[in-house]
């Protein structure tokens, strides 16, 4: 399996924007284990991938299945970016409160200027109030606008463990390389 993740990529986008593609490889060999995941923009370049019928690559037919979430733990926290930092916890609470009961609020503090910074995380006692949460990514929490009239939206993800946004920041998702 020689293939590269460009050969992955240029292959998968002709059925919708890719956003990445990963090639998985044997820790021991560094060689492909001959599959991968590619990850699209839009739902839909899943199912054109899926309604044609057969795929080849690098002179191989292959085989794309759908892949399936691991069961994991439901999902309670989420990430609350570009929030004012003057927003008061009574406003974030009253806000999100709206969509499920709260079960913590952590409100970062800059240790420089011990200032509130410009972000929060928010658990709440159920996966459902997430769920309706991030059926809008951008929220007008401390409903606002700004100078020029726009509102004064946050950014919502799901909470991720700290070594994983670490990971992100400094570029630890490396790709494999296979025999070239």
């Amino acid at each position: 399996w020689d293939t590269s993740k460009k050969d992955l990529k240029d292959y998968f986008s002709k059925f919708g924007e890719v956003t990445d593609c990963t090639i998985k490889m044997d820790p021991n060999t560094g060689r492909s284990r001959g599959f991968g995941f590619i990850l699209f923009k839009e739902p839909s370049g899943v199912d054109k991938v899926l309604a044609q019928k057969e795929h080849r690559l690098d002179g191989r037919q292959i085989d794309p299945k759908k892949a399936m979430a691991m069961k994991k733990e439901p999902v309670k926290k989420i990430f609350v970016g570009g929030l004012n930092p003057e927003t008061t916890e009574e406003r974030i609470r009253e806000y999100f409160g709206a969509f499920g009961e709260i079960e913590t609020i952590e409100l970062p503090m800059d240790p420089k200027s011990n200032k509130r910074r410009g972000f929060v995380f928010i658990t709440f006692k159920e996966e459902e109030a997430v769920k309706k949460i991030l059926e809008k990514k951008y929220h007008n929490v401390s409903g606002t606008k700004d100078t020029s009239g726009k509102e004064g939206l946050c950014e919502i993800k799901i909470a991720q463990p700290k070594e994983v946004y670490q990971q992100q920041q400094y570029g630890g998702r490396f790709g494999g390389g296979g025999r070239g």
